[in-house]
């Protein structure tokens, strides 16, 4: 699939984005709210070596997939005491690769992540609610190029001999955050939504 210099649509929470493009808006976006900060008193220590974030989207109508491998958690998490549980994810937008090397160059360029200005994305969880079974929801903020939003993350869970196995999916509108500005704010090449898939094995922490 040749893209020349049309780039791809990205997350984040996934999940979750030219080069070559100078954008018409301004370099610098609006920040709209500011970002909550937990102190998160970590009981479970993410294995980074079996854990993965990627994003999905397409172009022209044509699939293509990407993924972050710069991401750290803090989990604070109880099954039986939800109340109390707290997860931040902190994802390294620079450590992005989308499968090819002109559309990994373009993603950090102001019309996209803005690297530069906005180096992170982070979740961070307000609540966690059981829907039955080993199904789980996380509701909190996804704070991204200096935008936050509230975000629902629907996920399982299943944890056996002190080792816990996260998977989680929720699609995202990129436009929310003002990802893909000037000839990228339409749907015409890159679709608006993206979809973000998180897996996560941690091991929990011995006190």
């Amino acid at each position: 699939m040749r893209f020349g210099v049309k780039i791809i649509g990205g997350v984040l929470t996934a999940l979750s984005l030219g080069v070559f493009l100078v954008s018409c808006a301004d370099d610098q976006p609006v920040q709209l709210t500011e970002r909550p900060q937990f102190e998160v008193q970590a009981n479970w220590e993410m294995d980074a070596s079996a854990s993965t974030l990627s994003f999905a989207s397409s172009y022209d109508g044509d699939a293509f997939t990407g993924s972050f491998s710069d991401f750290t958690t803090q989990i604070q998490f109880d099954p039986d005491d939800l109340a109390r549980s707290q997860v931040v994810v902190t994802i390294d937008l620079s450590s992005v690769d989308a499968g090819d090397a002109e559309r990994t160059d373009a993603l950090p360029d102001k019309d996209w992540f803005f690297v530069k200005s906005f180096p992170e994305a982070v979740f961070e969880s307000h609540a966690f609610t059981h829907l039955g079974g080993n199904t789980y929801e996380a509701k909190g903020d996804l704070s991204l190029r200096g935008v936050t939003k509230p975000l629902v993350l629907p996920f399982t869970l299943s944890i056996e001999n002190g080792v816990a196995h996260m998977d989680g999916t929720v699609q995202l509108n990129r436009r929310d955050f003002d990802v893909g500005r000037g000839m990228w704010e339409s749907d015409e090449y890159v679709a608006h939504t993206v979809e973000v898939n998180i897996t996560v094995l941690a091991r929990k922490i011995t006190p």
